[in-house]
């Protein structure tokens, strides 16, 4: 019990400095943004609201208790509010659609020992569109494969190892192996 005081009294003051227009630098922990974020690295992270997201931007936000910190590649609006849908840069898989209000800031640059990246500079603005762009296209790419794979297994009445068995005799094997 007293770790989850210890954490809410730290998201209290994350928040509460974002909130005056300060910056907060956190340690990252994990591989999903890899290359560009490597474990160890520390990140300053700037408020910002929804409106001035665009895709390619990297978000921080909170989920089940964690911190996250991946790439914006989407938003839809939907009945119930706006969704933010992110992804790791070394992930094939979207996260679960993302509430604004998870959002704790946007990554404004990126310390690896000596070296700060600056996100905000329009280089760097310009290579996360074109990234976000990137990991948009790979991610409906991997759900048309999914797709594709999954009509194919049901119209041959095939078991998906079956199908897998079938594409590598076929040579395609390199291919089922990285996105199965």
């Amino acid at each position: 019990m007293e770790h989850l005081r210890y954490h809410k009294i730290i998201d209290h003051l994350i928040l509460e400095e974002l909130l005056n227009g300060k910056q907060v630098q956190l340690r990252v922990w994990g591989k999903s943004m890899y290359p560009l974020i490597r474990q160890g690295d520390s990140i300053r992270l700037e408020k910002c609201t929804v409106g001035t997201l665009a895709i390619g931007d990297i978000i921080t936000f909170k989920k089940d208790g964690n911190y996250f910190t991946h790439r914006l590649v989407w938003t839809t609006k939907r009945a119930n509010g706006i969704r933010l849908i992110t992804k790791g840069d070394n992930e094939i898989n979207t996260d679960p659609p993302v509430s604004p209000v998870s959002v704790v800031g946007k990554v404004a640059s990126i310390q690896r020992g000596n070296r700060a990246l600056r996100l905000k500079t329009p280089f760097w603005r310009f290579i996360n569109r074109c990234l976000g762009l990137f990991f948009l296209v790979e991610t409906a790419s991997v759900l048309s494969y999914r797709f594709t794979v999954g009509r194919f297994s049901r119209v041959c009445q095939m078991k998906p190892s079956l199908t897998y068995r079938h594409l590598k005799n076929r040579g395609l094997h390199l291919v089922t192996r990285v996105i199965m």
